[in-house]
């Protein structure tokens, strides 16, 4: 049966696999581009393979080139999305003058537009909204990743009806209840009564009871203990998410508490210069 017969909701996962290092690649090459704000490591990589990476002749050229990639090199490193060289010469002598560091602006450099050498806190209402967002995701990935690791039952579906269940060998229910009628009607059935029932209750189509039977009698119980394997990784995988939400709500709080102590700093320093 049962490759024909039913799907497991987390099938993709194999697919995920065989394609895991073309998306380690193109992981990579979107933090490269999201984190410079630019391609020229992507075009670098490129122009390596054609062999066109040598120093200019020209030492003006070649001086031209240095400020370009200290510009892309200090983009890669600090994350500010600076635009040409010269902002990032006006950046560091702004530092300079304000008695700030690097390391201090890059702990604020998501409210910091290092072009503009402004900081930007957003109003509070968006600040509330995605605090809001983080949250909410958070709730929703913790229950998921309990239920993925903690159940001993596999979550499947019958292919030919879509009816989805939850099953190990002797039982199986749907997992809604009473008090979801409109998700469906709950019903729940065990080895008694697939040896003995011979109505179709509670399942709209004896296609169903066919299917969830054979799975609960015990004829596919390797199946079923790979799903809950699976089920397993994909709960750590959303306990992963949740906890990386969780850092990002905590990273994006602090750096706004450093952005407004900083922009206070820039205020004092400013107006203390004769």
């Amino acid at each position: 049966m049962s490759e024909q017969l039913v799907k497991s909701p987390l099938e993709w996962i194999d697919v995920t696999i065989k394609v895991l290092p073309y998306l380690g690649a193109l992981a990579l090459m979107t933090y490269v581009i999201f984190r410079t704000n630019a391609m020229f490591y992507v075009v670098y990589r490129w122009h390596q393979l054609l062999g066109a990476t040598k120093g200019f002749h020209s030492k003006f050229a070649q001086r031209v080139w240095a400020d370009h990639e200290d510009l892309q090199r200090f983009n890669l490193w600090f994350g500010l999305h600076l635009s040409t060289s010269r902002h990032m010469a006006n950046l560091l002598s702004w530092l300079d003058r304000h008695e700030l560091t690097i390391e201090e602006l890059c702990r604020a450099r998501r409210y910091f537009d290092a072009n503009e050498l402004k900081f930007k806190i957003p109003s509070k209402l968006r600040r509330r909204t995605v605090r809001s967002l983080m949250l909410l995701a958070i709730v929703f990935l913790l229950p998921a990743a309990y239920v993925f690791t903690q159940t001993s039952y596999a979550w499947l579906t019958v292919k030919k009806t879509h009816t989805t269940f939850w099953v190990q060998p002797n039982d199986a229910f749907n997992g809604t209840d009473n008090w979801l009628p409109w998700v469906a009607p709950h019903w729940a059935v065990d080895n008694q009564y697939c040896l003995f029932s011979d109505g179709v209750e509670p399942f709209k189509e004896q296609w169903d009871k066919d299917v969830v039977c054979s799975l609960v009698l015990g004829n596919y119980n390797q199946k079923i203990e790979d799903i809950i394997g699976e089920q397993f990784v994909i709960g750590m995988g959303a306990f992963g998410a949740a906890v990386a939400c969780l850092a990002f709500l905590v990273f994006i709080m602090l750096c706004e508490t450093t952005a407004k102590a900083l922009e206070k700093k820039v205020t004092e320093v400013s107006t203390s210069v004769p």
